[in-house]
């Protein structure tokens, strides 16, 4: 089962190496790994968002599948807590660097890396179970990620970024479902065949928009990762930050969601969840909140490389 993961995992970064390698050869720069990463969250994503839970989940299922994003909050609060407790307990050059190393702790990569993996693991279902488990992940984002980040009480700015495209897209699928569901019961069979034909029409250009998610977020993210410099790669903090990241935060989160009393299809999702390395989105949210870029991006690369055996390793036990 180990190395059947280790090689399927690996074809996905070979798609992150893609994009390194075209930052390399000069056919992308910044602004273009910024511009592209715009794109995917504000328009690819919020598609992928929309068909995968819209045509995958009923409104009776969503009202029992809480459970996805109050998990993943629960995952990202745990993170939090251990953070909390570490960034107490070692040596750190600066307080930006201390705030640094609790997002690290807080904060995993919840949905562009785990995508592809949900995908070939268990297909569409998969996929929106992930995907509807993120409205708990941005929320703890833009609460306890920022908290750590910041290392201040929330203000006007973080509720602001809240709003953005994938949790407003999530907001609208789940209340386009929640329409759905009795209009349908209501149409007689043969009824409103152009209304039909105008959804099927307009849920087809969304899945088109949506498969262009993962291969255009695994470009965009080896094109950033081209730009990291690992200087301050291996470091006793780095080494903490690997640890707690991919080996001590997801063996707890994983005893508690096994005692649980969780579906096993939700307790997958949740468990390959708790396996993600840090998240690439803090190299930029550390630019926006004045914390430590460089930090970030050290212990993105470093925890993304070693989750190539950490990963598969968790999920030929647990999935």
């Amino acid at each position: 089962m180990f190395p059947k993961l280790f090689i399927r995992i690996l074809t996905i970064f070979l798609m992150i190496s893609l994009g390194a390698l075209a930052r390399r050869l000069g056919f992308t720069t910044p602004e273009t790994s910024r511009r592209l990463a715009r794109l995917t969250v504000s328009f690819f994503y919020p598609s992928l968002i929309f068909y995968s839970i819209f045509t995958n989940y009923t409104w009776a299922e969503i009202i029992g599948n809480w459970s996805l994003p109050a998990g993943a909050f629960m995952i990202m609060s745990l993170g939090y807590l251990a953070g909390l407790i570490f960034s107490h307990l070692l040596p750190f050059d600066s307080k930006i660097q201390r705030a640094g190393f609790q997002f690290q702790c807080t904060i995993n990569n919840y949905s562009f890396l785990p995508l592809p993996i949900a995908l070939m693991l268990w297909g569409n279902p998969g996929m929106a179970r992930l995907l509807f488990s993120t409205l708990g992940s941005e929320i703890a984002v833009w609460t306890l990620g920022i908290l750590a980040l910041a290392g201040t009480r929330l203000n006007r700015q973080s509720w602001r970024f809240l709003l953005n495209p994938p949790l407003l897209a999530l907001l609208v699928t789940v209340l386009a479902v929640a329409f759905r569901d009795p209009l349908v019961r209501t149409i007689p069979a043969g009824g409103f065949t152009l209304l039909k034909e105008v959804g099927h029409s307009l849920l087809t250009v969304l899945d088109m928009f949506g498969r262009a998610t993962i291969p255009l977020s695994m470009f965009v993210a080896g094109s950033r990762m081209a730009d990291l410099k690992p200087a301050h790669l291996f470091t006793r903090v780095q080494f903490y930050v690997v640890t707690l990241r991919l080996v001590a935060i997801p063996a707890v989160c994983i005893a508690l969601l096994m005692a649980l009393p969780l579906l096993p299809d939700i307790r997958s999702t949740l468990v390959l969840l708790a396996t993600m390395p840090s998240a690439i989105a803090s190299v930029a949210l550390s630019e926006i909140f004045d914390g430590d870029p460089e930090f970030a991006a050290s212990s993105v690369l470093l925890t993304h490389f070693v989750s190539l055996l950490t990963i598969p390793a968790w999920l030929a036990f647990l999935v």
